[in-house]
């Protein structure tokens, strides 16, 4: 059991919340993508336009909060 409040982490920013997310959250979202490439009929065309589309949402949801989190760091502490 990975404890909550564990604070020397081995990895830059990866705490709980990651595990968490990665694991539990995103977990319908693994399950669609294996869907859409091992499912029948697989059109390539598609899984690669669906998973770039996750790929890209992903990358601008967490690129935002890294910027506004170092944002609130320079303002506040």
């Amino acid at each position: 059991m990975l404890p909550l409040s564990a604070a020397p982490y081995t990895l830059p920013f990866v705490g709980p919340g990651t595990y968490l997310i990665f694991g539990i959250v995103l977990a319908p979202v693994y399950v669609m993508l294996a869907a859409w490439y091992f499912g029948n009929p697989s059109d390539g065309k598609t899984v690669g336009l669906g998973v770039a589309y996750l790929a890209g949402l992903t990358t601008a949801l967490w690129g935002g909060l890294f910027v506004a989190t170092m944002v609130i760091e320079v303002a506040f502490f």
